[in-house]
């Protein structure tokens, strides 16, 4: 089984593969980070047999839905409708707090990598911080601040998001589309969400292509 993960914002791969490895330990892996080009490598990647996007990846992918094979499972954790608070669509981040970030990105990324891995109780090293360019950065956030999608998973996906994440509120996602799990005590940390859907990654990978 072979399954591609569009990352999250500033979450590098050294990080984020490891915990994949440990829910998943007899899959192979395929890793694509949250770029303007992520979208085009993953098509591109006609091998995999299921895909799953955390965070901005799961906003990624809700937005080219039209493009993803109809016959590849896809799993979304901490999915992103709209991601401003103003937008009442699960985001619980002012839109001023993403506007200061990005501008405090584009002036100190390491502090500004360092606050927010902090604040939202993700535990990346400074040795493993996001090698991505202030430009690609600078363009996910971008995408945050503006991005949307009609607020319902596609039919057959499924998605998860922690009762604790700070960054969205999984209640409002839910009533927005109650196939939505609601993990207790979760945060935005991808560890828990991926071992609660592991399973179910599993079960549907094999009963698509049995």
């Amino acid at each position: 089984m072979k399954i591609g993960w569009l990352l999250g914002w500033a979450i590098p791969e050294a990080w984020f593969g490891p915990l994949v490895q440990a829910a998943l330990p007899t899959a192979a892996h395929q890793f694509f980070p949250a770029d303007r080009d992520a979208m085009d490598r993953l098509v591109a990647a006609t091998d995999l047999e299921h895909v799953v996007g955390y965070s901005l990846g799961a906003h990624l992918l809700l937005a080219a839905a039209a493009r993803v094979s109809a016959h590849t499972p896809i799993t979304l954790l901490a999915p992103i409708f709209a991601f401003p608070r103003e937008r009442d669509l699960g985001g619980l981040v002012p839109t001023a707090q993403l506007r200061y970030l990005s501008r405090w990105l584009r002036r100190d990324p390491s502090a500004a990598l360092r606050d927010f891995y902090a604040r939202v109780g993700l535990d990346i090293p400074s040795e493993l911080s996001a090698t991505a360019s202030v430009e690609d950065l600078a363009w996910g956030l971008d995408v945050l601040l503006e991005g949307y999608v009609p607020p319902q998973l596609p039919k057959s996906w499924a998605a998860v998001c922690g009762s604790r994440d700070p960054l969205l509120d999984a209640n409002r996602l839910r009533a927005l589309d109650p196939r939505i799990a609601i993990l207790e005590n979760a945060t935005h940390h991808p560890a828990p969400l991926l071992a609660a859907m592991a399973p179910r990654i599993v079960s549907a990978t094999a009963h698509t292509f049995a």
